[in-house]
């Protein structure tokens, strides 16, 4: 498992060394496992090897365990009732080539064999490599050579998830969906003996269920009856607080329904916050309408669905509520999330930022857990985005975060990840991701994510040019709910426009730009205006950097620094460097590749070539990725003749001219002329714009 790899490596050398050995684990955690994979490796070299197992019901009799082992030696087994001459047979037996003696549950040894082996072991006799599971219980002899300088310690604890996914994949034969592996590590403990066995048990009850190439771990449901039915109402409001509850909707709301009509405002709220987000918009939006004689509480917290739904919020009452303190945490911390989410698209993320952090140090979120906690700590997701620093940069402020407390939605934390990743260009690790969290929508999908995170894979996809999963994704966000992603809806809008001109072409892209832009100018939010003119141009469908620079005017963050200072030519590797720095390679690349392709234009050669010598090193960061503005190109069979593929597709994994012209037996000259033909056949001018062949297409003959 690899965060034992190096404990093991070094255990392997002291054993092939001569040393002596001490392995120490808790029952589960892999002890007899490394015992036996050492004793297997003795065998494997041809070493004299036994292995003994210390046994509690022979501690109290003396010599017990010497004489065990005497008899797995044939030439002395005459001896074993003897324990002076067995010694002595044993030193003259392996004089020559020491005895590996390999002993589990060592602390069960009595006394009086570990002394005589420890001093077999102290002249070279034997080889001791002890397995125990508390050396406080050790006996005396074997205590004192445990804390020899020369014996080589392992110790065993729990594994983590790097471990496990390696573990339960070879078990199982199949990946498993990350949050369905932290579940399971988490209610094993770390002991890989117990995980190994609740999967075991899991696959044989159909507890695994095969989602989008991974399984999924569904955890165990209660049946509930008709009293228990109506005690979930008031669990699920307790437990979803800031997202859809999960489950049968329809039931839940026929269950909600006399409620309501017999006043009760927290079954109106919860069926109008259902029917908002995921059900039948406009009953939902009359259910969370203040009407006569409903409480301050009621009214705060239908205008919070009503903003999760999309509704526009007065920032100022917003404020006030939250600071009301007969409200619960679980409101104040989500009418505190909606004023972050209004002032990030309001082009002010610093602010919400120092607004969040402050909230984080309060003595309010030292009691908050789950669902009190999860709007908040989304906000601050959203404003991360939005400010743009790297994520290491406020890492201090977070550390304290006690997230097994807190209970995050697995959910939700992977869609958060898949996010920031997709916004540094890493669109491989992005896609895993939102194929993982789809996975788990399939199963449940309490908080609505599924359309969100289908925005994020369809644009990974984009980036990764493959085009069949782009589609996909694509459609699966657009059958979603309209209101998927709730408050992060704008950014899951944005991510969709690139999967758009790369499935339904440039006029329905600009068309959907234009409407998101609308709505963003109508809406006051000029944070969005600006990264959606951004992402225009970065999907080639605005030329130069004017627009967006225009946009950036009065937001605040490191992006909009960036692209206001576009237009002065000679800033461009400032700002590359800038963006590099914050974890934005893709977007620094993009910079240097257009401003490179503009002072070609203006005849500025080896200004260009320059440029696009940044921009390549950059790029090949990002395996895979392509994009307009990056302005690579794949090596085209259908455009270029045999020999330019060949002479392509090795300028495209970095060989030089003087390579490749020595691979095919061509001259350099001839290498360069089919490189030459083939550029302008493919709307490039550089071997470092060249990608390799879609899905690697073998050379022709």
């Amino acid at each position: 498992m690899p965060s034992r790899i190096e404990s093991e490596r070094a255990a392997f050398g002291a054993l092939r060394a001569g040393s002596a050995i001490a392995v120490l684990g808790d029952a589960g955690f892999g002890r007899s496992t490394l015992l036996w994979r050492l004793a297997s490796d003795s065998a494997r070299f041809g070493a004299d090897t036994l292995t003994v197992f210390g046994s509690e019901a022979l501690t109290a009799i003396p010599f017990s365990h010497l004489a065990t082992l005497a008899t797995r030696v044939p030439e002395i087994a005459g001896y074993a009732e003897d324990p002076l001459s067995t010694s002595q047979a044993l030193a003259a037996r392996f004089h020559a080539r020491p005895l590996r003696v390999l002993i589990d549950d060592a602390e069960h040894v009595d006394p009086t064999s570990a002394a005589i082996l420890t001093q077999l072991a102290g002249v070279g006799i034997v080889q001791l490599v002890l397995a125990v599971r508390d050396p406080a219980r050790l006996p005396s002899a074997f205590y004192a050579f445990l804390g020899h300088a020369g014996t080589a310690r392992v110790s065993l604890g729990g594994i983590d998830e790097t471990d496990a996914k390696v573990m339960l994949e070879a078990q199982l034969g199949q990946q498993v969906n990350a949050s369905s592996l932290t579940h399971m590590l988490h209610a094993v403990d770390g002991v890989p003996r117990e995980l190994a066995r609740l999967a075991g048990e899991a696959m044989r009850s159909g507890r695994f269920v095969s989602a989008r190439g991974y399984l999924v771990y569904v955890r165990e449901r209660i049946d509930e009856g008709t009293a228990e039915a109506q005690q979930r109402v008031s669990d699920w409001w307790a437990r979803a607080a800031t997202g859809v509850p999960n489950g049968d909707q329809a039931e839940l709301l026929a269950l909600l329904a006399p409620l309501i009509v017999a006043g009760d405002g927290e079954a109106r709220l919860l069926a109008g916050r259902i029917e908002a987000i995921s059900g039948d918009y406009g009953h939902g939006m009359r259910l969370l309408t203040p009407q006569p004689g409903d409480s301050d509480c009621f009214r705060a917290s239908a205008a919070l669905w009503r903003a999760h739904a999309g509704e526009q919020i007065d920032p100022g009452q917003f404020e006030e509520w939250a600071a009301n303190e007969s409200f619960s945490p679980p409101l104040r911390f989500g009418l505190l999330a909606a004023v972050m989410a209004h002032e990030s698209y309001a082009g002010k993320p610093i602010a919400a930022l120092e607004r969040g952090f402050t909230a984080l140090e309060s003595d309010l979120w030292k009691h908050v857990s789950g669902p009190d906690s999860g709007a908040l700590l989304y906000s601050l997701h959203l404003a991360l985005i939005c400010e743009g620093a790297h994520e290491l940069v406020h890492a201090f402020r977070v550390v304290g975060i006690d997230w097994d407390r807190l209970g995050v939605d697995h959910g939700l934390f992977i869609a958060s990840r898949a996010h920031a990743l997709i916004e540094c260009g890493r669109a491989a690790e992005a896609l895993d991701l939102a194929h993982q969290v789809l996975a788990l929508t399939e199963i449940g999908d309490p908080f609505g994510i599924a359309g969100f995170v289908a925005a994020i894979g369809a644009a990974a996809a984009t980036m990764l040019e493959d085009a069949e999963r782009a589609r996909e994704l694509l459609a699966m966000y657009r059958v979603g709910s309209p209101r998927s992603g709730q408050m992060l809806r704008p950014e899951a809008e944005r991510l969709a426009v690139g999967a758009i001109l790369l499935v339904d072409g440039e006029a329905a892209a600009r068309a959907e730009l234009d409407a998101l832009l609308a709505r963003a100018g109508v809406d006051g939010q000029p944070f969005i205006e600006m990264r959606l003119t951004h992402e225009a141009w970065r999907l080639g469908l605005i030329d130069g950097f004017a627009a967006p620079a225009a946009a950036a005017a009065d937001i605040d963050g490191h992006l909009a620094d960036a692209l206001r200072r576009l237009p002065d030519a000679a800033l461009v590797e400032d700002i590359a460097s800038s963006q590099y720095a914050d974890g934005r390679t893709l977007y620094a690349a993009e910079f240097l590749s257009e401003a490179s392709r503009i002072e070609r234009a203006n005849g500025n050669k080896v200004r260009a070539q320059a440029l696009l010598t940044q921009a390549a090193e950059l790029a090949d960061q990002l395996p895979g990725v392509n994009t307009p503005r990056l302005a690579r190109v794949r090596v085209d069979p259908t455009l270029l003749t045999a020999r330019e593929i060949e002479v392509c597709v090795r300028a495209a994994s970095g060989l030089t001219n003087v390579a490749i012209a020595e691979e095919l037996f061509l001259s350099q000259r001839t290498v360069e002329g089919h490189l030459q033909r083939a550029y302008a056949k493919l709307g490039v001018s550089d071997r470092r714009q060249l990608l390799p062949l879609v899905d690697e297409l073998p050379l022709r003959d």
